[in-house]
């Protein structure tokens, strides 16, 4: 494997767990995936997420770009919220996503990425609400050669997987010896097993969130109208997955766990608190497809 295409597979790694919203680049270029999760507390909660993403080689690195949608669907009891919750019940992210991974020597990289995002109800349009700028800048040291190596990165992010849009530390370090993968760090740990080109399986730990304007007014009991609220969504999802090659263009995904903890709240424009849904822990369930169109020109980079 190309030893740039190898360092990108981690760098999106690190990236995807920043930002869930975006794409895989380590050979799918396109996919589809739906999550349910059946009870956060007396919540329930369903995504669909829509993605693509490409990569070109650089003289002295890779540049990968992609675009992608996921829409949330809160389904709330009525009965126990205080308030009408219809503005909540939906939450669209659109994000357009640039990756930039300069190589300084044959094992020192630096990684860039940039992601506007857009992450409303858009019941009212698109405002400077509405948009969050994710963003990355790591390091990566790597020892060893294609088939047993380790990877150390270390730097920080800007994203909302801990709620509103913050400073996140991100430190990883990746082992790989022949057909096992490990990785530990913050904000995600796991580990890999692909005996073959058609199997993989995976079980990891990541904190995951999104950060949503609600640009429609709301009347909430004693406090009154407001405008811009934002509906805060985080959780730490821990589970197992499985991917099928089932041709050489095409990858089923199945994955499942456990979230032990779940939060769901309303904040005001000014991120204050307004109202806490007291999300409990749950299971979730997620399928996907994914489409790789450069097959052949990444089997021979292995």
């Amino acid at each position: 494997m190309d030893r740039h295409f190898l360092h990108i597979i981690f760098a999106f790694g690190i990236t995807n767990i920043l930002w869930s919203q975006m794409p895989e680049f380590n050979n799918e270029i396109a996919g589809i995936e739906y999550t349910t999760i059946p009870g956060i507390g007396e919540t329930s909660v369903q995504k669909y997420q829509v993605n693509a993403g490409y990569r070109t080689k650089l003289p002295n690195g890779m540049l990968s770009y992609g675009l992608s949608y996921t829409y949330h669907e809160f389904m709330y009891a009525t009965s126990t919220v205080p308030f009408d919750p219809y503005s909540y019940e939906n939450l669209h992210v659109i994000s357009t996503n640039l990756f930039y991974q300069h190589t300084i020597t044959n094992s020192w990289y630096i990684n860039l990425m940039m992601s506007p995002t857009i992450q409303s109800n858009l019941e009212d349009g698109i405002s400077n609400e509405d948009i969050i700028i994710n963003a990355m800048i790591t390091g990566s040291k790597k020892w060893g050669n294609a088939n047993n190596f380790s990877i150390l990165n270390f730097g920080a992010g800007y994203g909302t997987q801990f709620g509103r849009p913050r400073i996140i530390p991100v430190i990883s370090f990746r082992y790989k010896i022949n057909k096992w993968n490990y990785f530990i760090g913050f904000p995600e740990s796991g580990i890999t097993y692909q005996p073959n080109i058609r199997h993989k399986v995976s079980a990891n730990a990541f904190f995951n969130g999104v950060f949503g304007n609600i640009s429609s007014q709301v009347t909430f009991p004693d406090i009154g109208t407001h405008t811009n609220t934002k509906l805060q969504y985080n959780t730490l999802d821990i589970g197992v997955a499985y991917k099928y090659r089932i041709q050489p263009n095409w990858t089923t995904v199945i994955r499942a766990g456990y979230s032990p903890w779940n939060e769901l709240k309303i904040l005001d424009q000014n991120n204050n608190d307004i109202y806490d849904f007291e999300a409990d822990s749950s299971i979730f369930i997620s399928m996907g497809l994914k489409f790789n169109l450069n097959k052949r020109k990444n089997e021979k980079n292995k």
